[in-house]
């Protein structure tokens, strides 16, 4: 047969090849699947690097602006903490008030001090209490010049040294010898007492009235319990020589971690916050006004700056003990404070044992400026301390008005 005999004597179109080469195959469809499968993969765990990462950054960013600004809520109470109280040497004396909204047999209890640090067992955090007072007016130590019993109600003063003196003023008496506080027993037989001025004297007045009135939230009766050391009657309160401090505004505050179980929590935290605790003596009560300050605030260390060798106004000494006599008291002039702060963010991370660890050992602060002592977060964080970042901030304050006072 003729093989031209058998070719068609038409030609094929070229479209209808190429419709025969139109589409993909299977395997070419897989192969792109898988190549967009893998660039999902990857986009994907790239975003989740990034979104851990900036969620690190912000939660870091946040325990930082927490910690400073801590720092320097208390660094700003201790700078002016003893104004007004450092006159006349009664730092360190035992100071007992009531106010009338009190009930019976309930005092105010503490020592006059710019700051008192309450050392908290076994690592857990420090309070530390601020004492100051802010003084309307002038006014300079009063200096008693007759026997003032437990009862009485006038302080015998010399003339025209009531100058600056108000109704309603904040007074401090303060003996002769500034007796040692019994931290434990409270069982002073002398000790520092507060009051109010019921009348303002005028330029020829040689006393200072204290009667329990209206005018006076601060006197109690003198049948109640005694705010004025001594027998009723008997023996003398402050005797000839005694000092009276106009105290003005008196504010004590106190810092301290809630989220412990303790009287420091605030009701409805969520966080473990810095909290602060508030009595204002010009107020119509006498109870604390609680404020959580900022949050993730997980621990607070202080120690006591002692200028023991002398009046050269250096610290000699670094302790947490609180002093046991006024004159020990009288030796502090600064304070060491160590806040440390959380991370809010969770960052469990696998290593080769199987135990998550981001942060493998506690932080830790210098309380002598110079040995290394670690910060119990776990007694406020728990077992779970090492799956976050902590900062830490350290300084040191000088009492200012402590050291002014040994100046002069």
């Amino acid at each position: 047969m003729n093989q031209d005999a058998m070719t068609p004597d038409f030609p094929v179109p070229t479209d209808r090849l190429r419709a025969r080469q139109r589409g993909v195959t299977l395997i070419e469809l897989m192969v792109g699947m898988v190549i967009g499968l893998l660039a999902v993969l990857v986009i994907s765990q790239v975003a989740i690097l990034y979104e851990g990462r900036k969620r690190t950054i912000t939660s870091g960013s946040d325990a930082q602006v927490s910690g400073a600004l801590s720092l320097m809520a208390i660094q700003r109470d201790l700078q002016d903490s003893g104004y007004g109280l450092a006159e006349g040497g009664a730092v360190g004396c035992p100071v007992r008030a009531r106010h009338s909204s009190m009930a019976a047999g309930q005092l105010l209890r503490f020592v006059l001090a710019p700051a008192v640090i309450t050392d908290g067992s076994d690592g857990a955090p420090d309070r530390i209490a601020v004492l100051l007072s802010r003084p309307a007016d002038f006014a300079v130590p009063v200096r008693v010049v007759s026997d003032h019993p437990r009862d009485g109600q006038v302080f015998g003063v010399g003339t025209g040294s009531g100058l600056g003196l108000r109704q309603g003023h904040l007074m401090l008496a303060v003996p002769t010898t500034v007796p040692d506080p019994k931290t434990l027993a409270n069982d002073e037989t002398s000790w520092c007492s507060i009051f109010n001025l019921t009348a303002t004297p005028d330029a020829d007045s040689t006393s200072l009235a204290h009667a329990a009135d209206a005018n006076g939230p601060w006197n109690p009766d003198a049948g109640s319990t005694p705010v004025f050391p001594g027998t009723t009657g008997v023996s003398v309160a402050y005797p000839t020589g005694s000092l009276l401090l106009n105290l003005g505004t008196l504010t004590r505050r106190t810092y301290c971690i809630s989220g412990l179980g303790d009287d420091c929590d605030s009701a409805g935290s969520p966080q473990v916050p810095l909290n602060l605790r508030q009595i204002s003596f010009s107020s119509s009560t006498a109870q604390d006004s609680v404020e959580d300050l900022h949050p993730q605030v997980v621990q607070l260390q202080a120690v006591y700056g002692l200028d023991s060798s002398g009046n050269d106004r250096i610290v000699d000494q670094w302790s947490a003990t609180a002093p046991t006599t006024a004159a020990g008291w009288r030796q502090i002039i600064a304070l060491r404070v160590a806040v440390v702060t959380r991370s809010v963010q969770d960052e469990r991370r696998p290593d080769r044992s199987g135990d998550k660890v981001v942060t493998p050992d506690l932080p830790v602060w210098h309380p002598d400026g110079s040995t290394a002592e670690t910060l119990r977060v776990d007694r406020v964080v728990g077992e779970q301390w090492r799956n976050y970042r902590y900062k830490v901030y350290e300084t040191v304050v000088p009492l200012r008005n402590m050291l002014w006072q040994a100046a002069s």
